[in-house]
């Protein structure tokens, strides 16, 4: 019984492939990659890729900036046009500053004629040309820091606050 069994086992199989290079180059290719890998869904490889792309981009972009915080006053050179060779000082109170890579960017609170503008400014686009700190803890004439990382309750104070 045990010999039939084992015979009928034998017949069923089919012949073994004829090993051609390329089947041979497709089992090397699986046999290298980890388990871990075979088994990655697709979004996750490509949000690894989009990941390390912008790592590059930012270490590419990274320029050097003064260590600031929310509650300090800054001046900003900024191009305002692509064509422009000379750029514009705009200085203003650090509102926040949101740290995303590549993307990070500053808000200011900012006096124009008379009348407080809230501006947003990307820290690494390539219109922004330097940034110098004015004064530390600027809202309390550097005596002490801002225990805030967000002060957007200023803006509505609105004429009652001096932007630098």
């Amino acid at each position: 019984m045990a010999a039939l069994r084992q015979a009928l086992r034998g017949a069923a199989r089919a012949p073994a492939a004829p090993r051609t290079l390329r089947a041979v180059a497709a089992r090397r290719a699986f046999a290298t990659t980890s388990t871990a890998d075979a088994f990655k869904t697709p979004r996750k490889k490509a949000s690894a890729l989009l990941a390390d792309l912008k790592r590059e981009e930012l270490e590419r972009r990274r320029t050097p900036l003064p260590d600031f915080k929310a509650g300090d006053s800054i001046e900003m050179d900024i191009l305002v046009d692509v064509d422009a060779t000379k750029p514009q000082k705009v200085r203003g109170l650090v509102l926040g500053r949101t740290n995303r890579g590549a993307d990070s960017a500053v808000t200011l609170f900012c006096n124009v004629r008379g009348t407080p503008v809230q501006r947003r400014v990307p820290l690494y686009s390539p219109l922004v040309k330097g940034v110098t700190l004015l004064q530390k803890a600027f809202l309390t004439k550097g005596k002490k820091r801002v225990k805030r990382a967000k002060l957007f309750y200023l803006v509505d104070q609105g004429k009652n606050f001096k932007a630098p």
